[in-house]
């Protein structure tokens, strides 16, 4: 039963970095490349708040898992210990993706819209376009955080029987 739940914690962290993986490589560069750059904005616009739900839902999982096996050890009474090195890195990878999901999105959705309001030509700079432009790349740095904390925690799972 313990060695089910790293499996379970494992298939959710592969899962989620699979979709990470998926969206940076091949949605949002297909969007932009296919669609003119408001449209493609729209499209990564309404896929990001569903992108974190699934991040937010295997991350969950994963967190779950992590935290059932050290509870079935104790009933077991297995004396082995650990795994908080996983926890910890998917607790990370949770929380920079829940910021990102809950506050930073709505803070970018936010930039977006003023700076649509100001009518600003595309390229110009303006507080509204720096707004957009900073929320942006804490984005991509939360998104850094919680790819790297994965490939991290999916080691830390495997190495930990």
């Amino acid at each position: 039963m313990v060695g089910a739940m790293r499996i379970v914690a494992a298939g959710a962290i592969v899962c989620w970095l699979g979709v990470m993986a998926f969206f940076g490589a091949v949605i949002a560069p297909a969007a932009f490349t296919t669609l003119d750059r408001e449209a493609a904005g729209r499209f990564v616009s309404a896929v990001f708040p569903r992108y974190y739900a699934v991040g937010a839902a295997l991350g969950g999982l994963a967190l779950l898992a992590l935290l059932v096996r050290p509870l079935l050890r104790l009933l077991l009474h297995d004396d082995r210990s650990g795994g908080w090195v996983s926890l910890l890195l998917v607790a990370l990878m949770l929380a920079s993706t829940l910021y990102a999901w809950l506050v930073v999105l709505p803070a970018a959705h936010a930039a977006r819209e003023a700076l649509h309001q100001t009518g600003a030509a595309a390229g110009a700079v303006s507080t509204e376009s720096l707004a957009f432009t900073r929320l942006h790349r804490l984005s991509s740095v939360l998104n850094g955080v919680s790819l790297l904390a994965g490939i991290l925690g999916l080691v830390a799972v495997g190495l930990r029987r």
